[in-house]
């Protein structure tokens, strides 16, 4: 199943509340805003965060480079909310842009597709996300993140 433009924030919210266990992400912006048009996009970080809190492990891969060039500047202040929250962030080593975005939720569900979590991205911008439903794809995709987040270096 396709997640398309403003389909995938409401079905990704659901997703990162039904995890139970652990939630992986990759993605290339982070945006976490209060104002009125990201709203939604702040309910889903504030579901994120309370799931951190009721103790479901959380790792992030993001893009951000030593030099600060080609990263978009909502990533640092979004990263250091979600670190104050206790989530696992990271970014690739030798300024390697992470441009992949997906979601794998307990490794029984993943979404993958071009969806940022930006307010652009899931409100305004054509996006596409796939909805995942097979386990060895998953487990595939998980063995992917883990080895990109393994090497990866901590915020």
């Amino acid at each position: 199943m396709f997640l398309i433009d403003h389909q995938y924030l409401p079905f990704a919210t659901a997703l990162i509340e039904s995890a139970k266990k652990e939630i992986l992400i990759s993605t290339f912006k982070l945006e976490i805003t209060d104002k009125p048009r990201g709203r939604a996009l702040f309910n889903f970080f504030n579901t994120l965060i309370k799931k951190r809190q009721a103790g479901v492990k959380i790792k992030i891969l993001f893009n951000c480079h030593d030099d600060r060039r080609s990263t978009p500047k909502t990533n640092f202040s979004s990263s250091a909310t979600l670190k104050k929250h206790g989530i696992d962030i990271r970014h690739l080593k030798d300024n390697r842009c992470c441009h992949a975005k997906t979601m794998i939720i307990d490794r029984q569900h993943a979404v993958i597709g071009s969806h940022n979590l930006s307010v652009m991205s899931c409100l305004s911008n054509f996006e596409i996300s796939y909805i995942v439903e097979d386990l060895p794809s998953i487990n595939a995709l998980s063995t992917v993140f883990d080895h990109s987040f393994n090497a990866a270096k901590p915020i």
